[in-house]
């Protein structure tokens, strides 16, 4: 995503682009778990100015589905993913101790990123299956007269 100029559009716009952009990415998903509903909260942008410059974040989770399931909808994203608009930034295990697998993709009509990780149950404690979304705006600024609700 281009973090150099942002673009003038209203918090109310970028929230609604975030929700409708969830509701695909749910309908892609498309696993049966415990949904935890998206939560979305206006971010800041770096060192910027809290009262102009913002980003969305959207974050929600679905607990529960099988192993076997789980894995089938990080295929899926990846296959179906770039049909719904979407670029693969990148796939495949996390650098980390648990190296779960996770997924990275650009939206290409508005500067949305959405990073997507699908953690298994483990020997350390986790006992259900976790499909993970954060769904992520650029940077953008508030219109003139407008505050950006951080």
């Amino acid at each position: 995503m281009d973090e150099d100029e942002p673009t003038v559009r209203s918090t109310r716009d970028v929230k609604a682009k975030s929700a409708e952009l969830s509701r695909e990415l749910l309908r892609v998903i498309d696993l049966e778990g415990d949904l935890n509903p998206p939560g979305t909260v206006v971010g800041l942008c770096g060192d910027r100015d809290a009262d102009k410059f913002y980003r969305i974040n959207n974050f929600w989770s679905i607990a529960g589905a099988t192993v076997t399931d789980l894995r089938k909808t990080m295929v899926r994203l990846k296959e179906n993913l770039p049909r719904a608009g979407w670029d693969i930034a990148s796939y495949g295990p996390a650098r980390s101790q648990a190296q779960q697998l996770t997924l990275v993709a650009n939206y290409r009509d508005d500067k949305f990123s959405v990073h997507i990780e699908a953690l298994e149950p483990s020997p350390n404690g986790r006992e259900r299956t976790l499909l993970y979304v954060g769904l992520t705006s650029a940077c953008y600024q508030a219109p003139e007269g407008q505050k950006t609700g951080y």
